[in-house]
């Protein structure tokens, strides 16, 4: 499988921040994959809860059921989804030291049909990188909205193609 690790820092205490990235509902003021979630609750989701999603990374629009397998509150989130199209793992690891959060989301991903899994290691993961730091940018742009203070780049840590 793909792997794209991503991080960022956010001038907000991990607690807080666990709970509004495993809030699905919340998602669509983020990410910019998500186009809806359905099915979910408007709190953080446990492990063993599902989360419908519609999803459109570059020119692919689909659907995607996720599971919570592992929920650490507040250090650590993992949910997966596998269909005939493809399997993901995305990863929430939260960290925190003197009122910051120190937040990194792991992706990893594979295609099962072609001609997309021609794409992973390439095309795909160039889009998903992408998509994953616009995240991560939002994420801290709606947590820290109304906080004075420097700008925190994000950290890609996987080597860009």
């Amino acid at each position: 499988m793909e792997r794209i690790d991503t991080m960022i820092d956010i001038a907000r205490p991990r607690g807080a921040v666990f709970e509004f990235v495993t809030n699905a509902a919340r998602w669509k003021r983020w990410h910019p994959a998500t186009v809806a979630v359905s099915g979910v609750p408007n709190r953080p989701l446990g492990q063993g809860e599902t989360i419908d999603e519609l999803i459109h990374a570059g020119p692919r629009r689909f659907s995607a059921r996720w599971t919570v397998v592992e929920c650490k509150p507040p250090r650590r989130w993992v949910i997966v989804t596998d269909s005939p199209d493809g399997e993901a793992k995305i990863t929430y690891k939260l960290n925190e030291q003197e009122g910051v959060c120190y937040f990194e989301r792991v992706l990893e991903y594979r295609s099962k049909r072609l001609p997309w899994k021609w794409f992973d290691g390439s095309l795909t993961r160039r889009l998903l990188i992408r998509q994953s730091e616009q995240a991560l940018r939002n994420l801290k742009g709606v947590l820290e909205s109304r906080r004075e203070g420097p700008t925190t780049q994000i950290r890609p840590t996987s080597p860009m193609l």
